[in-house]
C-alpha cells in the first residue's frame, strides 16, 4: 500500500487505484489547518488512521518516514481533486487561509521588542525637541527658571502655574517680559504635552525591561534591556542575532561608516551601537576597540543561549567580560602611537 497526501485529503492506493479514503473537510480554515500540520513536519491524523493496523505502507515523504512508513524514490501518482468532489476555489480560499496563518505565525515577540525601542527612540527625540522649544519659549517670559530646576521640574511648573506671578518662587525680579492670556495658555498646553510624552517613554522603557527579561534574559542581564532590544532591532530578531558572528555584533550600527572605510580607505569603525554601553563608553578612546570585540563576543554567547538553549548564563559571561576588561586595561594601558591617516581613495563626484 502506498499513503499519498494531497492538498484535499490522504489516500491509500495500490497498484493505481484508492483503496482507502481520508477526504478533509470541504471548508478553507479546516483545508489550511492540516496543510500546516504538514508544514511544521507532522503527521496528521488521516494519515495515522491509514496506517493503523496495516504491517507495511510505503511513504513518499520524509516526515511520514518516522510514523513508521517505508520510504520509496518515485513520483506520486496523480488524483484529482474533481473526482472527489473539490474544486479549484477551495484550494485557492485554502491557500490564502495558510497565507495568513503563515503571517500570523512570522509576527514573534522580538518584533514588538524592535518596534518598541524604535519608539522609545521616537519618544525621546519628540521630548527633547518639546522641551528645547519651551525653554526658548518660556525663556522669553520667565528665563531664570529653566537654570535653577531640572527638566521634570520645569515641566511641571510651566504645565500647572504658566505666569511667573504665581511661581512658588519669588519672580519678581526677572528681566523676562509679560506673558498675555493667550499666550499662557498656549504655553501650558506645549508644557502639558512635554510632561505627557516624557512620562510615556518611561512608562514604554519599563514595559521595555519586562518584555526583554521574558524574551532575552541573558542579553539584558549582560547589555542592559535597552541595548539588547537595540542589537535585536538591527539584526532582524533574536535568532538572526543569534547567528551573526562576533565581529559583526561588534559593528552593528555602524554600517555607514564601515562602507566608508571599504569605498574611501578611512579607518574601520571599532564599534557601532556597543558604544552606549558604560564599559566601552567610558573607556580611553585606545582601549575601546579591544573591549567592544570580547564584549561582542559574550553578547553573541548570550544571545544563542536565549535563543536556543534557554539556559541563564549571563552571570558567567559577566564576570568573563569582566576579566576580558581587566586584561585590556593591563595591556592597554598607555596610548598607542599615533599612526598617520591613511590617503582616502578618490571618489566619484556626483
Amino acid at each position: 500500500m502506498l499513503l499519498v497526501t494531497t492538498w484535499f485529503g490522504s489516500f491509500l492506493v495500490d497498484e493505481g487505484k484508492v483503496v482507502q479514503s481520508r477526504p478533509f473537510p470541504k471548508d478553507a480554515e479546516a483545508i489550511a489547518a492540516r496543510l500546516a500540520v504538514v508544514e511544521d513536519w507532522k503527521v496528521l491524523d488521516e494519515e495515522r488512521e491509514l496506517m493503523r493496523g496495516l504491517d507495511e505502507v510505503f511513504v513518499l515523504e520524509p516526515r511520514l518516514e518516522r510514523a513508521g512508513g517505508n520510504m520509496l524514490r518515485e513520483a506520486p501518482p496523480f488524483l484529482r481533486p474533481e473526482d472527489f468532489g473539490y474544486d479549484r476555489d477551495l484550494l485557492h480560499g485554502a491557500m490564502l487561509a495558510l497565507a495568513r496563518r503563515r503571517m500570523r505565525k512570522a509576527v514573534g515577540p522580538d518584533d514588538h521588542v524592535a518596534q518598541a525601542v524604535s519608539a522609545l527612540d521616537d519618544l525621546g527625540e519628540t521630548s527633547n525637541q518639546l522641551l528645547e522649544r519651551l525653554r526658548e519659549w518660556y525663556g522669553l517670559h520667565y528665563p531664570e527658571l529653566a537654570k535653577t530646576v531640572d527638566s521634570e521640574e520645569f515641566l511641571a511648573l510651566v504645565a500647572e502655574h504658566g505666569d511667573r506671578g504665581s511661581m512658588p518662587e519669588a519672580a519678581a525680579e526677572s528681566v523676562g517680559a509679560p506673558l498675555s492670556p493667550e499666550d499662557r495658555q498656549a504655553v501650558m498646553a506645549l508644557a502639558a504635552l512635554a510632561r505627557d510624552v516624557s512620562r510615556q517613554r518611561r512608562r514604554l522603557e519599563a514595559h521595555l525591561e519586562s518584555q526583554m527579561h521574558a524574551l532575552a534574559p541573558n542579553l539584558a542581564h549582560l547589555a542592559g534591556p535597552v541595548l539588547g532590544a537595540r542589537l535585536i532591532e538591527l539584526a532582524g530578531g533574536l535568532e538572526p542575532l543569534a547567528r551573526l558572528p562576533a565581529s559583526t555584533v561588534q559593528l552593528l550600527g555602524a554600517e555607514r561608516a564601515l562602507f566608508r572605510h571599504l569605498r574611501e580607505g578611512t579607518r574601520p569603525p571599532k564599534h557601532g551601537v556597543l558604544f552606549q554601553h558604560p564599559l566601552v563608553r567610558r573607556a580611553p578612546r585606545w582601549q575601546r576597540g579591544p573591549i567592544a570585540r570580547a564584549f561582542a563576543g559574550k553578547l553573541t554567547m548570550a544571545a544563542r543561549a536565549d535563543a536556543y538553549t534557554k539556559r541563564f548564563i549571563a552571570d558567567a559571561l559577566k564576570e568573563a567580560v569582566e576579566k576580558s576588561v581587566a586584561e585590556v586595561r593591563r595591556t592597554h594601558a598607555t596610548p598607542p602611537p599615533r599612526r598617520r591617516e591613511p590617503r582616502r581613495k578618490p571618489g566619484r563626484r556626483r
